[in-house]
């Protein structure tokens, strides 16, 4: 798997080009057309073509279309606003990962994602045979539509297994043993995980409805969290992420410093139970 990953291109970048995707590749997970920028682009510029586009995730190239990084709403978050630098002041150049892990477009699917997991990354750029940029893989994307392809698979066999016990009442014959195994498996693949099994145990990080965005990002950055709940008197009554930072304080020029999260926070977020399976939580994440 390393060897299909690349941390520097040799060839120029050219436009994104729709083929058809090898079975059980990186293609086949159908990366997100990636967003591009200059590295001498100010980061308030880059948040506001971030925000423009709904993204929270560029690549970088230099001059000659190469790759020369990666920026995301995390590194905005932890690198300038949780280190007190101003977002027009400072460049993308000076924030950005430089030279990040690349997967190629046949790179088997399985090891993308594994390498994603064990690295710890939510975004991870995808080249062509020819070191073009192909685009961005984003791992909640995937699992989401992994989930669905799953649903779908589950739906299709259960009309298939209903049929046959129409088949069997009126015949009184046996229902075949294989297919009663292969919807079991795919409810209980369906079933899969709580959100209780992947909580770390520790309590999620708050913050008043009067802490400055500044002093917030500057918690994500210490808790290593990209989201903090925000509480009044007590109660949560908000949620504030990395996102909200681009999108609703750099990229509008708000002063992270004099801006109070209650002003740009989602007020009154959804809640789930922790005995909500992931694929539940991400199809009302995604909903």
């Amino acid at each position: 798997m390393e060897a299909d990953l690349n941390k520097k291109k040799q060839a120029p970048t050219r436009a994104h080009r729709s083929r058809k995707a090898p079975p059980g590749t990186v293609l086949a997970l159908k990366p997100s057309q990636a967003l591009q920028i200059k590295p001498n682009m100010t980061i308030a510029e880059a948040a506001q073509l971030m925000a423009a586009k709904r993204e929270d995730c560029v690549l970088v190239t230099d001059d000659d279309d190469r790759i020369a990084g990666i920026f995301t709403a995390k590194d905005l978050a932890f690198r300038v606003v949780g280190a007190g630098q101003k977002a027009r002041d400072i460049t993308v150049a000076e924030i950005m990962t430089k030279n990040p892990l690349c997967a190629r477009t046949d790179t088997s699917a399985t090891d993308a994602l594994d390498l994603m997991v064990r690295k710890g990354f939510r975004h991870l750029p995808v080249m062509d045979e020819n070191q073009d940029i192909s685009g961005v893989l984003d791992i909640t994307k995937c699992f989401y539509d992994a989930m669905e392809k799953l649903e779908r698979a589950y739906s299709s066999s259960r009309k298939l297994y209903d049929a046959l016990e129409g088949v069997q009442t009126e015949l009184g014959s046996s229902q075949p043993q294989q297919i009663i195994q292969y919807v079991e498996a795919l409810r209980s693949k369906m079933s899969g995980p709580t959100l209780e099994t992947v909580l770390d145990g520790l309590p999620p990080v708050t913050v008043s409805v009067r802490t400055s965005v500044k002093d917030a990002a500057a918690m994500m950055k210490e808790h290593h969290t990209t989201a903090l709940l925000v509480q009044d008197q007590g109660s949560i009554t908000g949620i504030f992420t990395s996102k909200d930072i681009v999108l609703r304080v750099i990229a509008p020029g708000l002063d992270p410093s004099t801006c109070s999260v209650v002003r740009v926070m989602t007020p009154h977020p959804d809640f789930a139970p922790a005995d909500m399976s992931i694929q539940a939580a991400l199809r009302k994440m995604h909903g």
